[in-house]
């Protein structure tokens, strides 16, 4: 079941005041489409095909050190910060830190596979939203859809890809 209607609460509403929505004349699934436009991976997909295929929306708040993914567990879940920072551990060894407006989780959902890395929030009120992709609707009239997020989802890998390369480049 898709929850793009779901009812939010006190604390969800304040996290919407804090991303510059206006609480006043939109409704939930109006705010939840706001915030989905800052997702890149979304771009160039219509409104309404994004209510079709993301099912599982949550927007949640951390706080600093609060694990948000643990390495080696089975989740397809695909992450988005919104606000704040997060440190990504494999083995406990710190790879690298991720800050506002960056992907995460999103191996996991593409390769149907355990997290590879543990993900902790590295900063007070770090502020993610949390999706799923339909990929069953994949095959279906949606299919063109899909490409541009794979597209897209594709284009977030080799920023990542070059963010690493440039990080090894100066140590």
């Amino acid at each position: 079941m898709n929850n793009l209607y779901t009812i939010y609460t006190d604390d969800e509403i304040d996290i919407f005041k804090q991303l510059s929505i206006k609480n006043d004349t939109l409704t939930p699934t109006s705010k939840l489409l706001e915030i989905s436009k800052k997702i890149p991976i979304f771009n160039d997909i219509p409104e309404n095909i994004l209510i079709k295929i993301l099912k599982d929306i949550k927007i949640i708040k951390y706080k600093k050190d609060e694990i948000i993914i643990n390495e080696n567990e089975n989740d397809d879940t695909i992450l988005f910060i919104l606000i704040g920072s997060v440190k990504v551990l494999q083995k406990q060894k710190l790879i690298t830190t991720l800050s506002n407006h960056t992907i995460i989780g999103e191996m996991a959902s593409l390769l149907n596979e355990k997290r590879t890395a543990s993900i902790i929030s590295n900063s007070d009120s770090t502020i993610i939203i949390s999706f799923k992709i339909d990929f069953s609707l994949n095959h279906s009239s949606l299919g063109f859809y899909f490409s541009i997020i794979y597209k897209n989802l594709a284009k977030e890998l080799a920023k990542k890809i070059l963010h690493q390369n440039q990080q090894i480049i100066n140590k």
